[in-house]
Parts: C-alpha cells; sequence; structure tokens
C-alpha cells in the first residue's frame, strides 16, 4: 500500500498558500517595528499619576496606546502566523517567544492606565471630554470602564486579590494536567475484537462505530475511569467554583453569573431566559430522538447511541475551486459587496490552503487591524471541510467589516457574537446546498445536509444549554452555603440528562459523572455563548432568506460594529433581541422544520 507523505512547505504552490509578504516585505521590516514598539515602552511613564491634570494628557496616552497597540499586534500576528505554516521552524518558534515577552514588557508598562483613569470622578472624565473634542472618540470606552467602577475596590484591597487571584486559579491547571497527561483509559475492544487505546481524540470515533457494542463499551470505560477519580475531580471543580464565588463577593457583584456577563453588559436573564426556553422546547428535541431511533431502526435507543450517525454519509468530493464557488453561491443573498470581499479572499491570498509538514492543525481565522483576515486550513476534498471554509470565513468577513468601519479602539468583537458570522455562513451554505440537491432529486446527500444542521442543533443549542445550566445550579449552591460532593453533582447532572432525554433514552446511570469529563465547567459561564451564538445565526440567516435586503442590511451593520456598542446592542440592531427568549425559539422553530423535512424524506 502506498503511504502518501505530506508536502514540505516550500513544495506547496504559491497560489495555495496565504500572502503573508503585504504585512511584511521582509524580515527587516518586522524587526524595525520590533525596535520601534521597544524604543517605546518607556514613554508611558511620561502620563503615569499625571492622567486627572488636563483632558490632552488623558488623550495623548490613550492614542499612544493604540498607537503602539496597532503596530505589536501586527507584529504578533505576522509572527504567528508564520510559525503556524511550520511550528519546526526555530527562527518562527524565536520570534514568537521574542514578541509575546515583548508583549508581556508593554502589558506591565501600561496596566496602571485604566485603574488611574477608574480613579477620576465620573464628572471630571465628562469635563475633559467637554474640553477636549477628540476624546469623544473613547467614549464608549469610558463606558465600558464605568461597569467596573462599583466593583474595584481599594488599592490595598487589590492587593490582596491580585495575591489572592494567584493562589485560587490553580484548580483549572489542575485539572488540565490530570485530564491531558495523568489519565490514561483502558484499551477497548474494537469491532474486529482488537484491543485498542482508548483516548480523549479517539472516544467519539468509538461513539460513531457502528457496533453497538464497540459503543457501549467505550463509553463505559470512559464514564468508568472518570468515576474512579470522583472525589478528586468533584474538589478540584468545587474549588473553581467557590473561587469564582470569591471573586464576584470581593468584588461586589450580585453574583458569579453577574460578575461573568457584567464585563460585556449582559444581563443575567439571557442566561436564564436561554434556560427556560430550551426547557420549554424540549419536545421539539424529543421528536429528532424518535426520528434518531427510527433512522437507526433500534427498538431503543441508549445514552451512547447519540453521536453514531443515523444518516449515511455520502461520499461526495467536494475540491477546494468547487468549494470556493458553493461559498460563494451560497453568499449571494448577502448583496455584492459580501460577495466582493469573498473574492478577495481568494484572489489575494489570504488563505492557507493546504497541509504539510510542519504545519498548525485543524482551521482558524487570524489577523491583525492593519492585516487581511487570514484563514488556515487543512484542506480535505470533502463537504466538511467546505462547511469549514465557510465557518473560517464568517469569522474574516466579519474581522474585514469591523476593521474596515471601526477605530482601533473597538476593533475587537466580543466572544458572545464571535460565532454568529461564522454559524450563519454555515446555515446559508447549508440552505444552498439543499436546494441543489433537491433539485437534482437528491434524496442521499438532502437528508445527510439536513442531518449536520439538525446535529449542529442537538450538540450545541440543547447540550450547552444542559451544560450551562448544571454550571449554574452548582455556583448557586455554594452561594447558598452548600457543598459541592461527587454524589450530589453527579445527582443533579443524572437528573438533567434524564429531563433532556429521558423522554426517549435510557438515560444510564454512569452518565451521572460526565461532569467530571467536561473542561468549560472551569471557564467561568462560558459554554452558554456557543447556545446564544447559534441561536442568533439561525434566527438572522431566517429573516435574510425571508426579507431579503432589509434585514441585509441590518446584518452587515451588525458586522460594522465590531466593539463599538455592547453586544446586545449590536445584535438587536441587527434583528434579535437576546435580552428576550425569542431568538432561542426562532432558533428551535428552524431546527422543528429541519426535522419535518428528514421525516418526509425518510418515509
Amino acid at each position: 500500500m502506498e503511504t502518501k507523505t505530506l508536502p514540505k512547505r516550500g513544495q506547496v504552490p504559491l497560489e495555495l498558500t496565504w500572502d503573508l509578504s503585504v504585512v511584511y516585505a521582509a524580515e527587516a521590516d518586522w524587526e524595525s517595528d520590533f525596535a520601534r514598539v521597544e524604543e517605546s515602552i518607556p514613554d508611558f511613564d511620561a502620563w503615569k499619576n499625571r492622567l486627572a491634570e488636563s483632558p490632552q494628557n488623558l488623550l495623548q496616552c490613550l492614542q499612544k496606546q493604540d498607537e503602539i497597540g496597532v503596530i505589536f499586534s501586527q507584529l504578533y500576528s505576522y509572527a504567528s502566523l508564520k510559525r503556524s505554516e511550520d511550528n519546526a521552524q526555530a527562527e518562527a518558534q524565536g520570534r514568537v517567544e521574542r514578541v509575546k515577552m515583548q508583549g508581556t514588557r508593554l502589558g506591565a508598562a501600561t496596566a496602571w492606565i485604566e485603574p488611574e483613569i477608574l480613579a477620576m470622578p465620573p464628572q471630571t472624565l465628562r469635563d475633559f471630554q467637554a474640553q477636549e473634542r477628540e476624546l469623544g472618540l473613547y467614549s464608549y470606552y469610558f463606558q465600558t470602564l464605568e461597569r467596573r467602577r462599583a466593583h474595584v475596590r481599594s488599592a490595598e484591597v487589590e492587593d490582596v486579590l491580585a495575591l489572592a487571584r494567584e493562589a485560587t486559579s490553580g484548580t483549572s491547571t489542575v485539572y488540565k494536567l490530570f485530564n491531558d497527561a495523568d489519565l490514561k483509559f483502558p484499551d477497548v475492544e474494537d469491532e474486529n475484537g482488537a484491543s485498542v487505546e482508548l483516548t480523549h481524540g479517539r472516544y467519539i470515533r468509538f461513539l460513531e462505530n457502528q457496533n453497538r457494542n464497540v459503543r457501549e463499551r467505550a463509553f463505559r470505560t470512559v464514564h468508568g475511569e472518570y468515576s474512579r477519580w470522583r472525589n478528586t475531580l468533584a474538589a478540584s471543580l468545587s474549588g473553581a467554583v467557590k473561587s469564582d464565588v470569591f471573586s464576584a463577593r470581593a468584588r461586589k457583584y450580585d453574583n458569579a453569573l453577574h460578575a461573568a456577563l457584567s464585563p460585556d453588559d449582559i444581563p443575567t436573564d439571557v442566561y436564564r431566559n436561554l434556560v427556560s426556553a430550551v426547557r420549554e422546547r424540549l419536545p421539539v428535541l424529543h421528536r429528532y430522538l424518535r426520528l434518531r431511533k427510527k433512522l437507526l431502526k433500534l427498538d431503543d435507543l441508549q445514552m451512547w447511541d447519540l453521536y453514531v450517525p443515523m444518516v449515511a454519509e455520502v461520499e461526495k468530493e467536494m475540491p477546494y475551486d468547487e468549494a470556493q464557488q458553493a461559498v460563494l453561491q451560497a453568499s449571494q443573498p448577502l448583496g455584492e459587496k459580501y460577495a466582493r470581499i469573498l473574492e478577495q479572499s481568494f484572489d489575494s491570498r489570504w488563505i492557507d490552503v493546504l497541509e504539510n509538514e510542519g504545519k498548525s492543525s485543524g482551521a482558524f481565522s487570524d489577523g491583525a487591524y492593519t492585516t487581511p483576515p487570514y484563514i488556515l486550513m487543512n484542506w480535505q476534498d470533502n463537504l466538511s471541510n467546505a462547511f469549514t471554509l465557510a465557518h473560517e470565513l464568517g469569522h474574516s468577513i466579519h474581522s474585514y467589516f469591523t476593521r474596515e468601519t471601526q477605530p482601533y479602539v473597538y476593533s475587537h468583537y466580543t466572544i458572545f457574537v464571535a460565532e454568529v458570522a461564522s454559524t450563519l455562513n454555515e446555515a446559508l451554505l447549508t440552505h444552498h446546498l439543499q436546494k441543489q440537491a433537491e433539485a437534482a432529486g437528491d434524496r442521499a446527500l438532502q437528508l445527510y445536509l439536513l442531518n449536520s444542521y439538525a446535529e449542529r442543533f442537538r450538540t450545541t443549542l440543547y447540550r450547552q444549554t444542559m451544560f450551562a445550566e448544571f454550571e449554574l445550579k452548582i455556583h448557586e449552591l455554594v452561594e447558598s452555603g452548600e457543598a459541592l460532593t461527587a454524589d450530589g453533582m453527579s445527582e443533579i447532572y443524572l437528573q438533567f440528562n434524564k429531563d433532556f432525554y429521558g423522554a426517549e433514552v435510557n438515560v444510564d446511570d454512569c452518565v451521572a459523572i460526565e461532569w467530571a469529563r467536561i473542561p468549560h465547567f472551569y471557564y467561568g459561564f462560558y459554554v452558554y455563548q456557543y447556545a446564544t451564538g447559534i441561536s442568533a445565526a439561525a434566527a438572522l440567516s431566517k429573516q435574510i432568506l425571508e426579507e431579503g435586503e432589509p434585514a441585509v442590511e441590518r446584518y452587515l451593520n451588525f458586522l460594522r460594529g465590531g466593539g463599538s456598542d455592547t453586544s446586545i446592542n449590536l445584535l438587536r440592531g441587527a434583528g434579535v433581541d437576546m435580552a428576550t427568549s425569542a431568538p432561542v425559539h426562532q432558533a428551535l422553530d428552524v431546527f422543528d422544520e429541519i426535522i419535518a423535512k428528514m421525516e418526509a424524506l425518510a418515509e
């Protein structure tokens, strides 16, 4: 059997690599900017303890911070992108380490700026803006700082909190080291009777195995191993939750949820509305699970049956040039300018397409304020990669519109909205390919596409919301003075699984320990954003396809908004109000429609 080896970087066709020469034409240019930033770091001392003296001092300091921030972000982006081409290249590794260390020095030199602004009375800031017109640019930035004012303590308390942070933040590191390095699973017998090492990376592949006994063995083995460490892992997660609660109370937030959502001005009702809306629409999930049972031809569903493909994979080859055209055609509802930017991304070599030796795995969108929004791929000629391309282009075009429209200070959008544009692109590509398959009478492809989209609702909207509810529950228990034990958390987690799946699935008790293998529970109310993101994207794509130009213009204005307003306001302007449960219901209406189409095709 012939073994296909990966090409060296220099063997990849130039037209299928990204063009970083538009960032720095020569290494000497990068070095020149690096020196410029290095020389500017001491300059910030000139304004220290002097921002309140005059509006000019404040303006000059903020302008200098932006000026150096622009250059540094370009330096860092270039270094990171060059390294990702070939991670074994020593020069690229060294460049990244140098710019990281410079970032640490720059951060230390500017760390005093925001605390000093917050030490100024609000009226002084207002007076300064009235006296110095150019400070108006920073008006929303000052508002974001103002949200923190009530939660910034005295200098003495802040020193104590900084020391405490170092002492209380270790639980996530302990968990990561245990989960990624120390935890080993027993071997599992595959469908051929061979003993295969079970790893984190192979677990989902085992759950996708057509042999039901293999799926069950993998499921029980993984959860059995976590159960062996249940008390240790309960203590670890309990420590992380207690740290969140301590920090929230020390900074005088209402609770840990409020502390996590406040920096982006997300009302806590957004979180609670998501949970209640998804709970209300559990019958839609149960309808989908009934269809899964039917298509798999099973008398009953077990927890280990939820990931095995319920629709046969379609062997549809999708070369890169064909995928480009598909994404272009799918984006037509978004108008001419959107299409022009897509074409520019292809023609101007913003995308590094092919896998090569040493290249970073996976796919991502990256870049800086002054660079193109580059995309890394490791292309394979299949549908999955076409959807990955659409996804990353969504991120890149969001960045393009933001950087084209906003000043540097507002050029970063929040995590809360980060997945909206990427997920919306996937929805439009699904719609386009579905229409093509329908016109061609290709029932198998239609069913495959619909099922792929449906699975994103099951795993992202429902499953992540269940995670979010569990996370909220365990924080509330600590806040009410109760202890988090392995038994207690397992009981809660098992009940949530029964609530979500029990109507159609035999929920095996061994799933009760699954909370112990979810690293996101250490991230402090992070996972809900996956669910709100797909909700907003599904609602917006539906509006775009049904309303046309008015919905498109609202959406493009959202992309242009960047970080110039709160995430809630930006999405509200686009046509979805995440402060209500309406977008979640609209998204689940889409899910319900997908299931109906699948049911019809499955007859």
